[in-house]
């Protein structure tokens, strides 16, 4: 089965936006430079990695989970042998908030980041950090939509600020579209005295204007 693979060599070095232009960078990272390094993202948001994403994420079909998981795990090594990256020492799941997570029953990058953390032999840092409020849904909003809406939603745990200090993160989701989160849950781990973020995650989609 082909797999959409992310064309690295015509992607924002930063955030991995795919472009259609020979720039090394995308204009939102040259006019607003996020505070995570650089992503590393393996696929883009199609068939059939949409499809393996929704089934774990909505119908918690572990099976696809444990695809996933798998296609991460090389793909991260591979990646950062290829780069002058520093590895990083904690994986940091996005989190949901609690009422979500009740209805959802399982939080998808907890479990990617257990798998994870077991196969590259880094600490995943589960609960070091909540939703402190609930936001309407990402799905459909809008760069500046999103960005507004996940203004202060995020809080470190008390337990995780020790953990954090002078250590290169990686902030892991499953899908990214503008970026919006990993910005948010970034400046919090730098404003805490994380020393690094870098941003991990299965897909990126084209981004909303």
């Amino acid at each position: 089965m082909d797999l959409p693979w992310l064309n690295h060599q015509r992607a924002c070095q930063q955030c991995a936006i795919p472009l259609t232009t020979d720039s090394r960078f995308c204009g939102h990272c040259l006019h607003r430079p996020p505070a995570f390094q650089r992503a590393f993202i393996p696929f883009l948001y199609d068939y059939p990695l949409d499809y393996l994403i929704s089934s774990f994420k909505y119908r918690r079909n572990l099976t696809s989970g444990k695809a996933l998981a798998s296609l991460l795990i090389p793909f991260m090594q591979n990646a950062y042998d290829d780069s002058d990256c520093e590895w990083p020492s904690l994986i940091l799941p996005v989190p949901l908030h609690w009422r979500r997570r009740l209805v959802r029953s399982f939080n998808q990058s907890s479990l990617l980041s257990g798998a994870l953390a077991k196969g590259l032999q880094i600490k995943s840092l589960d609960n070091g950090c909540r939703r402190r409020r609930r936001t309407p849904s990402q799905k459909g909003l809008d760069r500046q939509q999103r960005q507004k809406n996940l203004r202060g939603a995020f809080t470190l745990q008390p337990a995780a600020a020790a953990t954090i200090q002078g250590q290169c993160i990686a902030i892991l989701d499953d899908v990214v579209t503008t970026t919006a989160t990993a910005r948010e849950l970034a400046n919090l781990l730098l404003k805490n005295g994380a020393r690094e973020v870098h941003l991990w995650a299965v897909a990126r989609t084209p981004e909303r204007r």
